[in-house]
């Protein structure tokens, strides 16, 4: 079987299955530890094929977002089965860490899921530091929401543009998988640290501003601005 042929079944999968097939997808594209599968381009595929109505894809979006919020759970309770093996000075540094961050993480926890990050890169060392399972839960529950929300408009809307310039099912898969790998990447080089931190201090409104400085930053944007400065000055 190729790619694209894999990539299909998934999809049919889904389609075959409806909220229970993005649940199980969902479910298995976060369960594996540092290894997520691009079940997002897969559900925004399936979203092309389908006409989705607004409440329906609020439906599948909570029902997807708990198969996620299920797997991460694994992934959380990876990290707390480390922390048994660990040495209790390391142990005791993990559960300050969670004290001290208790205040900004819930957010945290919410914006890595509700956005394409490596945030198993977050949540294993959550899980060491026995951070609450109720309250990581409820987080990434929220975050997968709405990703996966975003993702069925996406691939609605994706479908019509599909369906004007004629392109293929494969086609449309892998231009999918190749924006969620880019997208990703942009996202991962931001400094969620510097934007937790904004969070805890001074409030959403001013991370959102630290937040799209980084954007910026990381498209290379404000440094095209000052060397554009820059020539203007010495002119």
């Amino acid at each position: 079987m190729n790619f694209h042929d894999f990539i299909r079944e998934l999809n049919n999968f889904v389609i075959q299955y409806g909220p229970l097939g993005v649940f199980v997808i969902s479910l298995v594209g976060n369960a594996i530890p540092y290894a997520t599968v691009p079940y997002l381009a897969i559900i925004a595929a399936m979203a092309t094929q389908m006409k989705i109505n607004l409440i329906d894809a609020l439906v599948w979006s909570i029902i997807g977002g708990l198969g996620a919020a299920i797997g991460k759970v694994i992934v959380y309770l990876t990290g707390l089965a480390t922390s048994e093996v660990l040495p209790e000075k390391v142990r005791e540094n993990m559960q300050i860490f969670a004290r001290l961050a208790k205040r900004g993480i819930f957010i945290a926890i919410f914006l890595f899921a509700a956005l394409p990050l490596p945030d198993d890169v977050l949540y294993i060392p959550l899980g060491m530091a026995r951070y609450p399972l109720l309250k990581f839960f409820l987080a990434v529950w929220l975050g997968k929401i709405v990703i996966t929300f975003l993702s069925i408009l996406f691939g609605n809307a994706y479908g019509a543009v599909m369906s004007q310039y004629h392109i293929s099912f494969g086609e449309s898969a892998i231009i999918l998988i190749i924006l969620t790998v880019v997208l990703s990447a942009i996202i991962a080089k931001i400094d969620w640290l510097k934007v937790g931190i904004a969070i805890s201090e001074r409030g959403v409104g001013y991370a959102t501003v630290v937040f799209f400085d980084e954007l910026l930053k990381v498209l290379g944007i404000k440094k095209l601005i000052e060397l554009i400065k820059g020539k203007k000055k010495e002119a």
